[in-house]
């Protein structure tokens, strides 16, 4: 059997505890945004002074998860472009680095 020093378990206990604020800061952005959600079509429906009927209203709390879904997927979307564009704008800086680095050993 290992025996741990003091300052492993601290590394292991600061693990496990940031895994788990990980965890609640997902669940946390999900439940604000379902509630951002549900506000918006709520206020929406006072907006255009029509009452939100239960059916409207479960029908809204139902939907959010296809909500935050397609905008989890749209936000990806926008990363992998944005990643994309900056990869092949620093492989460009890379080769005009590497020619200039290049140049500095030819004789003229």
């Amino acid at each position: 059997m290992t025996n741990l020093t003091n300052q492993q378990i601290e590394e292991i206990v600061d693990k496990v505890i940031k895994k788990v604020w990980e965890r609640v800061l997902t669940f946390g952005v999900v439940l604000v945004a379902a509630f951002i959600l549900v506000s918006l079509e709520l206020n929406k429906a006072k907006a255009d002074e029509k009452t939100i009927t239960p059916t409207e209203f479960k029908d809204a709390i139902v939907n959010i998860p296809s909500a935050v879904s397609e905008f989890g997927k749209s936000e990806w979307e926008k990363t992998k472009e944005y990643q994309a564009e900056s990869w092949a704008d620093m492989k460009a800086q890379f080769i005009s680095t590497k020619e200039k680095i290049t140049n500095l050993f030819v004789k003229k």
